[in-house]
């Protein structure tokens, strides 16, 4: 299929039809390479982060904050 492609532009456009079926087929060829190269990428595992330890503090005024409400039912009797 490709070799009767080629003869082809050969028969019909010349030796001017090779040299630019032969430029476009490396910039084609550029581009596949350039875009299995982002897919490889994406085909890699993420390196995961370590967590960053816990600070005490941060741990106290979070108990603080989420702290329920005083319950003020019981003021009403």
């Amino acid at each position: 299929m490709v070799t009767t492609a080629v003869m082809n532009v050969r028969d019909r456009f010349g030796a001017e039809g090779l040299r630019d079926l032969m430029a476009l087929a490396q910039m084609e060829l550029r581009n596949v390479e350039a875009a299995e190269q982002r897919l490889a990428a994406l085909a890699e595992p993420a390196v995961a982060a370590e967590p960053e330890p816990v600070d005490s503090a941060d741990t106290q005024a979070w108990l603080a904050y989420t702290e329920a409400a005083p319950d003020h039912e019981d003021d009403r009797r």
